[in-house]
């Protein structure tokens, strides 16, 4: 049985089970009139209790994918012929690793209930292969449309490239690329690292760093980085040249966490030499949350107190940084309302209602927290 389910992703683990039972169904990998493997099968498969097991089988049996006969067990469904196409669009987003990423999931699902249609969600473990794999997948289960955040890559042979290319509706999530023609919905990048570096100096900051990876070309971060010059120029302070560390890869929240617990990674020993060697930075601004975390973590190695020697400012609010021992003042964006309109702009498309490609920007705003705080000249400098 090639089912698998982890109690590491943020989404239960019926609804798990229920998408794989989906996929293998509308895919017919189990054709109509097969027997499917029996709940002893999947506990003794997936290691998960019987009662969750019941919860996605009868979730799947509502649907009308299977029905259940009584002493023979749980048979595909045998759809007419007049069904037409199954109601159903795609979902793949890098990783399902916290409350933000089910919550982009949870917006685009409220928009597809209400059209009558089913989401079929897939991880692509920030891999390019397995993003072009899933991307085939969902196309072979004639999905109406896709939703994704892509995974980051400028190869400009990836799959998504040739399905734009060849018509079909997608709905990007967060980034696009070059040459990419296609619906975009994103929060506002620019406006709330403008927003963030303007807190700072507010509190009377004057030398603020960035701290970033080496991909600054990435369409939200590029634009992080952009409203950070922009607050600083009309400050009229110097923009520090960016502090790029870590592998040229995009944090994963596993890493992230421990980074943060563990001191382990790059990260941590680069950050530590930048602020060994940078007299005078009284504040960070970081490229987003997990990357404000490392910081935390190295100042924290280095006795520099936050607030009170080095203020720091991360970007997304996800759900754990107001529970740090020094919560994080941060820009916040709506997961539920970025996932949900990427379904409205998918839907647009698929009952054309929309020709041109359009690009939606959500808005942010600032969490302050205790992780900033006013500078002073004398008591703020980091040895």
């Amino acid at each position: 049985m090639e089912i698998t389910v982890s109690r590491d992703n943020s989404i239960p683990l019926h609804l798990q089970l229920l998408n794989a039972v989906r996929h293998r169904i509308l895919s017919a990998e189990w054709p109509a009139g097969s027997r499917i493997p029996s709940e002893h099968a999947f506990q003794q498969s997936l290691g998960i209790s019987r009662s969750t097991i019941r919860q996605a089988l009868r979730a799947a049996e509502a649907e009308g994918l299977i029905e259940s006969v009584p002493g023979k067990g749980s048979f595909v469904c045998q759809a007419p012929a007049s069904q037409g196409p199954p109601p159903l669009i795609g979902f793949v987003i890098p990783y399902f690793r916290s409350s933000f990423d089910s919550q982009l999931l949870s917006g685009a699902e409220s928009v597809a209930k209400a059209k009558g249609y089913r989401v079929i969600f897939c991880n692509s473990e920030r891999r390019l292969q397995e993003e072009d794999r899933q991307l085939q997948l969902l196309v072979q289960d004639r999905v109406a449309g896709i939703i994704i955040w892509p995974v980051m890559s400028d190869n400009p042979h990836r799959l998504l490239f040739r399905l734009a290319a060849q018509g079909i509706s997608l709905s990007l999530m967060d980034r696009s690329f070059p040459g990419l023609e296609t619906d975009l919905v994103l929060c506002d990048n620019y406006g709330g690292a403008y927003a963030a570096t303007q807190h700072l100096i507010a509190l009377g900051h004057r030398r603020i760093a960035f701290l970033g990876r080496s991909y600054l070309h990435l369409l939200p971060i590029a634009e992080r980085w952009q409203g950070y010059r922009q607050a600083m120029q009309e400050a009229g302070l110097e923009s520090l040249a960016p502090l790029l560390v870590g592998i040229p890869q995009e944090m994963s929240t596993d890493y992230a966490l421990r980074t943060y617990t563990d001191a382990s990674g790059e990260d941590i020993p680069q950050i530590r030499r930048y602020l060994a060697s940078s007299a005078g930075i009284t504040a960070i601004f970081a490229m987003n949350d997990l990357m404000a975390l490392a910081v935390l973590k190295a100042a924290n190695l280095m006795g520099i107190q936050v607030p009170q020697k080095l203020s720091v400012v991360g970007f997304d609010d996800l759900d754990f940084v107001s529970q740090l021992e020094v919560p994080l003042t941060t820009v916040a964006q709506d997961p539920f309302a970025l996932g949900q309109q990427a379904a409205t702009l998918l839907f647009d498309r698929v009952e054309h209602r929309t020709s041109q490609p359009r690009r939606v920007i959500l808005p942010t705003h600032l969490v302050v927290r205790a992780s900033t705080a006013p500078a002073d000249s004398l008591s703020q400098m980091i040895p």
